[in-house]
């Protein structure tokens, strides 16, 4: 009998999502819950183990060519060229698996200030 389990690609994708979105927000949560980290790291090391890799652009250059999706541009209805904006938040990571796009990135886009940060 084969200890291989073969799980659906969309649920694999699922899972990757969730997985990162809860390590994004116990990361911004000023409260320390050591245990869920420890849980939410080695879930993420499993998949890791398995191929996934998890992309976050959050503050990168947009660049049209990438494997995501804008879902919001924080902009002063003045930028045109969206080559002149930056990915501000990362709604869903890009998630390769074994090398392969498994998942496009979603994300908001916003106009970089002299300071570097968003406007």
């Amino acid at each position: 009998m084969s200890e291989m389990l073969a799980i659906p690609k969309e649920m694999l994708a699922t899972f990757a999502v969730e997985v990162w979105r809860l390590t994004q927000n116990i990361e911004k949560s000023p409260t320390n819950i050591v245990a869920l980290r420890y849980s939410l790291r080695k879930l993420r090391q499993a998949l890791e183990v398995e191929g996934c890799v998890f992309l976050d652009l959050t503050g990168k250059n947009y660049d049209s060519g990438l494997a995501i999706e804008v879902v919001d541009i924080e902009s002063d209805n003045q930028t045109t060229d969206l080559t002149e904006l930056i990915i501000k938040e990362m709604l869903v990571p890009i998630i390769l698996f074994q090398g392969k796009l498994l998942v496009s990135g979603q994300v908001i886009l916003a106009k970089p200030t002299l300071e570097g940060r968003y406007e």
